[in-house]
C-alpha cells in the first residue's frame, strides 16, 4: 500500500494542509475524502516551521497504519493514541494515571481532569492534529482547550463508533474554531458504484458529497452454504489478484481466528495477518506485507483496502433503519477501493441489505 505524495492530493486536502498554523481548525468530510492523508500532511507542514506536533488517533490500529505508511512524513511529528498521549501527560504532569469514572473505569473523569489543570496551570505546547476526532467525547475538547492547544481536528458525523462521540458543531464552540468546518468533499478512494452503494447508508448532511467519476465492479451479496466453501472462494479471489490487498472484516474475534486458521490451512498462513485488540499474539499489523488482513468493525476506521470482504452479513440483526446500523455500514461499504464483498448463509438475505435494488448490490448464489 503506498501513501500518496504531496504532489497527488487534491486542490481541497491542500488547503487543509496551508491552514494558519495558530489556533484551532476543524475540517469534515466524506468517507474516503482523505481525511486521514491530509492529517498526516497537515502535522508534517506545522513540523516543518518548528512546531512541536503530535498526531493523534483513538484507534491502535489506525495508529499503527499511519506510522508504517508515512515514516518519511511522521519522523518529526509524533503519532500515537489519544490514550497513550494523555496517560503520558499525566504522568509528566502530575506524576499518575488520569482519573477515571466512578461510575466506568474505562473512561476518564473530565471534569476532575480540567479542574486538575486549572488548579496546576498546566498548558502544553504542542500543536496537535486529531484523526477520527468525532469518535472523542466532548471532554476531551475542553480539556484542550484548557490546555492552550492549537488544535486540527478531522472528522465525519456520518462516521460514529462507539459510545462518546462529538458532532461538529460541538468540536468547533468547544475549540472556538469557524463555525463552518472546511469540506473535503471529493471521494479519493472507491470507485463509484461503491461510493452510490454506500451513499444509500449515509445519514443526512449538510455536505454535499460528489461521487467519484472512476468506474468498477458492482458491489455484491452472496449466499453461501458454509465458511468452508467462502474462504475457499476468498481464496481463490486472491490467488487471481495477488496484487490487491484484501481487508476481510469481521463483527467478533472468535471469527476472526476461524477465518485466520482457515485461510491459513488453503496455504495462505503467510498472506495472511489479524487484528485483535485484546489478543496479544494479534494486536499488531504490518501494513507492508500479509496483503490479507482481518480486522473488527471496531478497529477498521481510517483503513482502506483494494477488496473487502464481510464474511458474517448474518450477525447484523439490528433494526435496519437504525441510525447506529446505517452508519456502520457506511463504514463498511467505504473501506474498500475496488470490489466489495457480503456473504450470508441463511435461506433470506438479512434486513440491513435485503431493500438495496439489484441495480445497486448484485446477488450471487454459492
Amino acid at each position: 500500500m503506498r501513501f500518496p505524495s504531496l504532489l497527488e492530493i487534491g486542490d481541497d486536502q491542500r488547503k487543509v494542509v496551508e491552514l494558519p498554523f495558530r489556533g484551532s481548525h476543524v475540517v469534515t468530510g466524506a468517507p474516503g475524502g482523505g481525511k486521514t492523508v491530509t492529517a498526516v500532511y497537515r502535522a508534517w507542514a506545522l513540523a516543518t516551521v518548528g512546531r512541536e506536533v503530535v498526531l493523534l488517533t483513538r484507534y491502535n490500529l489506525l495508529h499503527q497504519y499511519i506510522a508504517q505508511l508515512a515514516p518519511e512524513l511522521t519522523g518529526s511529528p509524533r503519532v500515537t493514541t489519544t490514550a497513550r498521549w494523555l496517560n503520558a501527560l499525566w504522568r509528566e504532569k502530575f506524576g499518575s494515571d488520569p482519573p477515571r469514572s466512578a461510575e466506568d473505569e474505562r473512561r476518564y473523569d473530565w471534569v476532575e481532569m480540567q479542574r486538575s489543570c486549572i488548579l496546576q496551570g498546566v498548558t502544553v505546547t504542542a500543536s496537535l492534529v486529531v484523526d477520527e476526532g468525532q469518535n472523542l467525547p466532548p471532554g476531551f475538547y475542553r480539556l484542550c482547550r484548557l490546555l492552550k492547544a492549537d488544535v486540527t481536528v478531522f472528522a465525519d458525523e456520518n462516521q460514529p463508533i462507539g459510545t462518546e462521540e462529538s458532532t461538529l458543531s460541538e468540536v468547533c464552540r468547544i475549540l472556538g474554531a469557524p463555525a463552518a468546518p472546511l469540506e473535503l468533499r471529493h471521494d479519493h478512494r472507491s470507485s463509484r458504484e461503491i461510493a452510490v452503494l454506500a451513499s444509500e447508508f449515509r445519514m443526512e448532511s449538510r455536505t454535499r458529497f460528489l461521487l467519484p467519476k472512476r468506474s468498477g465492479n458492482l458491489p455484491v451479496v452472496m449466499r453461501t452454504h458454509s465458511l468452508d466453501g467462502l474462504l475457499t472462494g476468498i481464496a481463490q479471489y486472491f490467488n487471481a489478484h495477488q496484487d490487491r490487498s484484501i481487508g476481510i472484516i469481521c463483527r467478533s474475534g472468535r471469527m476472526i481466528r476461524e477465518i485466520q486458521g482457515g485461510l491459513a490451512s488453503r496455504g495462505l498462513a503467510k498472506k495472511t495477518q489479524a487484528y485483535v485488540f485484546d489478543d496479544r499474539y494479534r494486536n499488531s499489523m504490518d501494513f507492508s506485507t500479509h496483503p490479507i488482513r482481518i480486522v473488527s468493525t471496531a478497529s477498521v476506521k481510517g483503513l482502506e483496502f483494494d477488496s473487502v470482504f464481510v464474511p458474517d452479513l448474518d450477525s447484523y440483526t439490528e433494526d435496519p433503519t437504525g441510525v447506529e446500523a446505517r452508519l456502520r455500514f457506511l463504514v463498511l461499504c467505504t473501506r474498500a477501493r475496488e470490489d466489495l464483498h457480503f456473504a450470508h448463509r441463511g435461506t433470506d438475505e438479512p434486513p440491513i441489505t435485503a431493500a438495496i435494488p439489484e441495480a445497486l448490490l448484485a446477488r450471487h448464489h454459492g
